[in-house]
């Protein structure tokens, strides 16, 4: 037996009306992911910055060691400096650098340093890390 011939032609695929509400619901949830999406990226940029910056701070110990000298940390809009020399951040990160408790950190030839903290902010977050005079030691607190 054979199906009618309309049927035949008309069987497969979809209406117009079906897709239109497929792409209307890829349309919502697009939008709803997208501000999620941004505030991670925003974290991660900051997480990845704190992490760039605590190794800056063991390098500038380390070469204070090393070198039998003072170095020193300071911070800034957009990067920091490390005895001078200055690392940036791309311009899309917008973070910030400061250093709390006085303009610089000096790390010396002991392995100790004159302390205080480093905070990072960005739009979403900021992230704080506290230098241990003693031993010179990088400390993420939050």
């Amino acid at each position: 037996m054979t199906l009618p011939r309309d049927t035949r032609r008309f069987g497969g695929g979809f209406t117009l009306l079906e897709l239109l509400i497929v792409l209307a619901i890829l349309s919502l949830v697009v939008a709803l992911a997208l501000p999620l999406y941004s505030r991670r990226t925003g974290a991660a940029t900051l997480a990845g910055a704190t992490q760039e910056v605590r190794a800056a701070l063991a390098a500038a110990r380390s070469a204070a060691i090393a070198e039998d000298r003072d170095i020193a940390f300071s911070g800034g809009t957009n990067g920091f400096s490390v005895d001078g020399a200055r690392h940036q951040f791309p311009p899309a990160a917008a973070l910030s650098v400061e250093v709390r408790g006085g303009t610089r950190i000096s790390f010396f030839p002991s392995g100790g340093a004159s302390g205080g903290s480093v905070i990072l902010r960005s739009p979403v977050a900021r992230r704080e890390i506290e230098i241990e005079a003693l031993t010179g030691r990088a400390i993420l607190l939050r």
